[in-house]
């Protein structure tokens, strides 16, 4: 594809590996995991002197999907990369081939049964089996919508906010939390649970960005405000969805 990085990195690589080494393990990189490998020091290269970003961050989406690394670790790495080569986040072009590498490099039988593959979260299907379920079974069950405000083609830019968030939704609600086209993210919930209005407290409070303070990161993440939260009234599929 040619050069795919405007800007080279001045960065000395073993400055560049170990700086990138330690932001990746600060943003959960999981301790039965070797960070170390060929696909590393590709990128270390590709940053510093080929100028093939694109290319080298493909192999490590591959590399990383191998490890069975979770896709939002593996983009918070992504993302350390380029914050500590170019003070800058990964390009959205990069990491929609980073994406599109990995989904074709994982194993079938890896994800659960009925995730999305784009962002490997649970997807709207399993919701709908889910919400059947449930209310079925006499739960007085209610949906959760979180719209974010995503455009459709900036997508790309913000995937790595989106499952931050949807991971922040499911610490706050202590529950499952899944993918929904047209940048929307659904629970099911409690509706006789007590404590729901504190769990929707703790949802409109911005998720913790694990690349908060690195060189270059983007600021804190935006709290998810009230107006973006629904709750349906009766169990079933909001209107629009």
């Amino acid at each position: 594809m040619g050069t795919e990085c405007d800007i080279a990195s001045t960065a000395d690589p073993d400055w560049l590996r170990g700086e990138w080494h330690r932001v990746t393990r600060r943003a959960g990189w999981p301790s039965r995991v070797e960070w170390h490998s060929a696909a590393v020091e590709l990128c270390i290269e590709s940053f510093v002197a080929t100028g093939h970003v694109r290319s080298a961050c493909v192999a490590l989406g591959r590399d990383r999907a191998a490890a069975e690394i979770p896709l939002d670790v593996a983009l918070c790495e992504l993302d350390a990369l380029f914050l500590c080569a170019l003070a800058l986040p990964a390009d959205a072009s990069v990491v929609q081939a980073y994406v599109s590498a990995r989904i074709r490099s994982t194993a079938p039988g890896t994800l659960p049964p009925g995730t999305d593959p784009l962002t490997e979260l649970p997807s709207a299907a399993l919701l709908q089996q889910r919400l059947k379920a449930r209310t079925g079974a006499g739960e007085r069950t209610r949906l959760l919508v979180v719209q974010l405000e995503i455009p459709e083609t900036r997508y790309w830019h913000h995937v790595r906010h989106l499952l931050l968030t949807a991971r922040h939704m499911e610490r706050a609600l202590v529950e499952d939390v899944y993918a929904v086209p047209a940048g929307r993210l659904m629970a099911l919930v409690d509706g006789d649970d007590p404590a729901l209005p504190d769990r929707l407290d703790r949802l409109c409070r911005a998720p913790v960005d694990p690349l908060g303070g690195t060189q270059g990161a983007p600021g804190p993440v935006p709290s998810v405000p009230r107006p973006h939260v629904r709750l349906a009234i009766e169990p079933g599929m909001p209107q629009g969805s």
